[in-house]
């Protein structure tokens, strides 16, 4: 028996409370805790305690080291059928696929993750995968079918649905019905995920929450409010590279609307860099068309040239007709579950 069982316990648990508070200190505990695991500790502590650690490497943008290491578990969880661990295994493979821009592997673990047959599957499984798909139509600039997806995954909300989770579909949420200019919709549901969000001291969702909440402003002209937010958003610290380069893109929309155009600019292109750097592949088409309309503003017509067409080269590589064939079939599929 392994005598670092109970340290092991520690370890896990101090990083499970330091994810959204001190994500650094939360990554070394857990790094810690993984060296002292055996090959004949129970399967499900080497899994949860392994994956701990994968969510820590995503949130930092190391997403291939994350993926040697989830299949290294899918291997566990099917041999020992934990069937639980498996369909959360398997959409995570599936969203680190996402997250490089490979969408195609992608759907294809999100299909098993959605198909009914897999009666093991939990309900947080389920709603992860239905908040993934709706982005993935996000990505492809098609809201509606978003927000259909995100709604599915509404059906899905139980009392074991952790609250996190369910902050992250408010989120999703909001971002569709903001995109549909339905303002008044999205509302109540950033209120709820903003006062959820604190008291958890998620604190890279209470940075996304603000930066729609400032957005949701700025199409109303209330700039005086939008630069107190801003303020806001500006003290906060982030780890997570996702909510770092979302927080980039609003900062510049809020300068562009000020006619700050050139510090407007170097946002969206500190937002470009963080996207390659962290291989955030479906954001890179994002800031390359808000880079377009930057430059269009100040008649700079050959650098709005350049990034539409790079928006375009990008937006091109990831939605192919093989993507959208493939997107149909699992339409399908849902259609006859």
């Amino acid at each position: 028996m392994n005598p670092n069982l109970q340290r092991i316990q520690e370890l896990y648990d101090q990083s499970k409370a330091l994810i959204y508070v001190v994500p650094a200190e939360s990554l070394r505990l857990v790094e810690e805790a993984v060296a002292l695991l055996q090959a004949d500790d129970e399967p499900a502590l080497r899994i949860a305690v392994i994956n701990q650690q994968i969510e820590m490497l995503t949130a930092f943008g190391r997403i291939h080291d994350a993926l040697i290491l989830l299949h290294q578990i899918l291997v566990i969880a099917e041999t020992e059928n934990l069937e639980t661990q498996r369909g959360d295994l398997l959409y995570h493979i599936g969203i680190a696929h996402y997250t490089i821009g490979d969408f195609g592997t992608a759907i294809d673990y999100w299909s098993d993750c959605l198909n009914l047959e897999n009666q093991g599957f939990s309900a947080a499984t389920r709603v992860n995968t239905y908040i993934s798909l709706g982005q993935l139509y996000f990505a492809f600039h098609m809201p509606s079918d978003a927000l259909r997806h995100h709604q599915n995954a509404l059906k899905w909300v139980n009392d074991s649905i952790a609250p996190d989770l369910y902050v992250r579909l408010l989120i999703n949420l909001v971002a569709d019905l903001c995109d549909l200019e339905r303002h008044d919709e999205a509302e109540p549901y950033l209120d709820e995920a903003e006062q959820l969000a604190k008291e958890l001291k998620h604190y890279e969702y209470v940075g996304e929450i603000l930066g729609y909440r400032t957005l949701m402003l700025l199409a109303q002209d209330k700039l005086d409010e939008v630069t107190q937010l801003l303020e806001r958003g500006h003290s906060m610290e982030r780890y997570w590279a996702w909510g770092e380069i979302s927080w980039k893109i609003v900062t510049g929309k809020i300068q562009q609307a000020e006619q700050r155009h050139d510090e407007a600019i170097a946002s969206f292109q500190e937002a470009l860099a963080l996207a390659n750097k962290y291989e955030c592949t479906g954001k890179v088409h994002v800031v390359h068309a808000v880079l377009a309309r930057a430059y269009g503003q100040i008649d700079n017509h050959a650098m709005a040239e350049k990034h539409h067409r790079l928006y375009q080269e990008h937006f091109n590589r990831l939605g192919t007709p093989a993507i959208f064939a493939r997107l149909q079939q699992l339409e399908a599929q849902l259609e006859n579950t």
